[in-house]
């Protein structure tokens, strides 16, 4: 947001009234405007990180839900295994709560197709222990992502626990 407070209508207040110049005038409706303009290029235009950071806490939520097709729609669909897998870490862990609680994303647009690495910990609670165990763990994953046709489409995830260091795999490679 171009104005974090609400000073400078303040000052403007207080100034007009004594100065009440045209040029005065013409500056302050063209900062207004420019305020105006760099809020809503701000609103509309989505970077690529912005968009990578949109899309974990939406999955995340799609897998608290067991929402199978908004997971199935953001993995890349030439990736079969990715698919088989995914299916079946939902259906065993039956997620109940899914938090992210540390993000971090990078973005590399030199590569055809551009490529982004996040790295998240993430909190999940469900059977997490074994298939009829509840629990919760924190998990450690690292997705790779690419730019297909202008989506951003997860090519590879994997996790580990942690809570004890070992490794979960949560999908595989081609």
């Amino acid at each position: 947001m171009p104005f974090e407070s609400s000073l400078i209508l303040v000052v403007a207040f207080f100034i007009w009234p004594r100065v009440q110049a045209r040029g005065l005038l013409v500056g302050i409706a063209l900062l207004v405007v420019l305020g105006i303009g760099a809020f809503v290029a701000d609103t509309l235009i989505v970077t690529d990180r912005e968009y990578v950071l949109a899309l974990l806490p939406r999955l995340a939520h799609a897998a608290e839900s067991q929402d199978v097709a908004t997971i199935m729609a953001a993995l890349d669909p030439d990736l079969r295994p990715l698919h088989d897998e995914a299916k079946r870490v939902l259906k065993r862990v039956r997620p109940t709560e899914v938090t992210i609680t540390s993000v971090e994303v990078a973005i590399d647009p030199a590569t055809t197709p551009p490529r982004a690495t996040a790295n998240l910990v993430v909190r999940v609670t469900g059977n997490v222990i074994d298939e009829r165990t509840p629990g919760t763990v924190l998990v450690g994953v690292k997705v790779l992502l690419h730019n297909r046709n202008g989506q951003w489409l997860v090519k590879e995830a994997e996790g580990r626990s942690l809570n004890s260091g070992s490794r979960t795999p949560r999908s595989r490679r081609e």
